[in-house]
């Protein structure tokens, strides 16, 4: 049983919030395990909140997209790292942060120096958050300003994959990379496997290749239409295509490394070997000077 704490607006006490956490655990059914969650901007988190956290064996998830609290963040990171508490990134992409992915990656990886890493593509519907009397929520494609586009979040997503595959394969842990070759690895055993709620999907989603690996994308951005005008198409479908077009290759190689009892890692020598022969082979095709 996990239970998930996030981190609220308001200052909470140590105290005040170690009687929750006992709390909850008493509440648990005889013989349950509760595992604990913090996602939290990490602003409060001094000593003696990272030795509480280790004692019970937190995991924290940290929001680094640009809060106010972002400049705490290396240091909160090294202070947890120091009382061994496991740690993680939540990085919320969208429309003012997206053009700059590999910057955004190696923050995670080097500054606040986390070896897992969540992207969340933030996608609002214009209006959502708003409220009219007598009315819900606002419907239609439009999306507010701060939506990452789609051809952002292909870009962002190639940028990043294009770096990890090269360097970081079993260092680093990037939560959609980590998906997408559990994905490869089942379609390669079982292709074209269908899942619960497929029939639900646009026929356009069920006529794509890369089905097996979006699965339909999120539920809650599924309000765009299809090219032939079915509702239901996820507003990010086409560059969650693209990301998955352009990962095909390597991620064949890394399923097919697995399936064979081998380390993922070795992809990178892979690739490395076969960029160098494609520039050995250019410059063959080069006339001398």
């Amino acid at each position: 049983m996990t239970v998930t704490w996030l981190d609220a607006r308001g200052p909470v006490d140590l105290g005040s919030f170690r009687d929750a956490v006992e709390r909850a655990e008493r509440r648990a059914r005889p013989g349950t395990r509760v595992e604990h969650a913090l996602w939290t901007t990490g602003a409060r988190l001094d000593d003696a909140w990272c030795r509480f956290l280790a004692a019970r064996d937190f995991l924290v998830g940290l929001s680094a997209d640009g809060t106010a609290a972002g400049r705490l963040l290396p240091e909160t990171a090294r202070r947890l790292r120091l009382h061994g508490v496991d740690c993680n990134v939540l990085y919320r992409v969208h429309a003012g942060n997206a053009d700059a992915p590999v910057d955004v990656y190696r923050y995670c990886r080097d500054e606040l120096g986390v070896r897992h890493v969540q992207f969340i593509p933030v996608v609002e519907r214009a209006g959502e958050n708003r409220r009219a009397a007598g009315r819900g929520r606002a419907g239609g494609s439009a999306v507010s300003a701060r939506t990452v586009r789609p051809e952002q979040w292909a870009a962002f997503l190639v940028a990043v994959f294009d770096e990890w595959v090269r360097r970081d394969v079993g260092r680093q842990h990037v939560q959609v990379f980590e998906e997408a070759l559990t994905a490869w690895t089942a379609a390669a055993r079982r292709p074209r496997a269908s899942r619960a709620g497929w029939e639900r999907l646009p026929l356009y989603c069920r006529c794509c290749p890369v089905l097996f690996a979006c699965g339909g994308g999120r539920p809650g951005h599924r309000f765009v239409e299809s090219p032939d005008g079915e509702s239901g198409l996820d507003y990010l479908c086409a560059g969650y295509r693209e990301f998955f077009d352009h990962i095909d290759q390597p991620m064949q190689v890394m399923a097919a490394l697995l399936r064979s009892g081998r380390d993922i890692a070795e992809v990178m020598a892979v690739i490395a070997r076969y960029e160098h022969e494609r520039q050995a082979a250019s410059d063959a095709r080069r006339p001398s000077s």
